[in-house]
């Protein structure tokens, strides 16, 4: 479903993603994992064209990115931001609705799709739909960014440290809450992430990043049993494990 070949980017003359490619099929769970400036979130950014390649490119559904229109392309990929990512001055309901409106749906839909959302993530409507962003704990934020991503229902979720804002627990907790919605099961996902917890919970197929580069993928037992070199080995072993 999306195909990464060759990617490169580079900020000011510095190389930030180096000749990076990797292939996610429908339904499948490519986990990016490393360390902070490894390139991980510029890569992410590149599969719905927040950032635009200076080289190499990007196929979703076989189709060059370059020939979609961008917003056309992001509707039909949700994007978890990190630090929630919600418009403070809309509702809970009015985050989750945004994508919904721009499809065009009617209130009556999204109404019902953002109730169930929410009832599936441990809230409410009648208690949370109407706060503002400020109002929530962190993880009711995340909670409800998760919904907002999920609200139409896109094949594609593009997650950058969706829970990295959060306290241990609290993190576990929605992690799991999340993992195991359907809406989620369904899902073609790539997710940014240097909590190895994360990647291995929830990724099927695990890539190491480090210095712009894609070092390994491959399943999690694969690069437990098989590592590429020194630096994979150590951080897998939690030596890397820091943001």
């Amino acid at each position: 479903m999306i195909e990464a070949s060759q990617l490169y980017k580079s900020f000011a003359g510095v190389p930030a993603v180096r000749g990076v490619s990797f292939r996610v099929p429908e339904g499948g769970r490519l986990m990016l994992l490393g360390t902070s400036g490894s390139g991980k979130t510029t890569t992410l950014r590149m599969l719905n064209r927040l950032i635009d390649p200076d080289g190499g490119q990007v196929l979703f559904r076989g189709k060059d990115t370059r020939s979609l229109r961008p917003e056309i392309l992001r509707r039909q990929m949700g994007y978890v931001m990190q630090q929630y990512g919600l418009f403070p001055h809309y509702t809970v309901a009015e985050n989750i609705a945004i994508v919904p409106k721009l499809l065009h749906w009617d209130k009556l839909r999204i109404r019902r799709r953002s109730e169930d959302l929410l009832q599936k993530l441990g809230l409410s409507w009648e208690s949370h739909a109407h706060q503002y962003p400020a109002q929530l704990s962190g993880g009711q934020q995340q909670r409800v960014g998760l919904a907002r991503a999920l609200a139409a229902d896109p094949p594609v979720l593009l997650m950058d440290e969706p829970f990295g804002a959060l306290d241990p627990v609290t993190r576990a907790r929605i992690r799991q809450e999340f993992t195991g919605l359907d809406e989620f099961k369904g899902k073609t996902v790539v997710m940014v992430t240097h909590d190895i917890r994360d990647a291995f919970e929830m990724g099927d197929h695990i890539g190491i990043m480090d210095k712009g580069k894609l070092i390994q993928t491959g399943t999690p037992e694969e690069l437990q049993q098989n590592p590429a070199n020194d630096f994979v080995a150590a951080f897998l072993h939690g030596k890397g494990d820091a943001p």
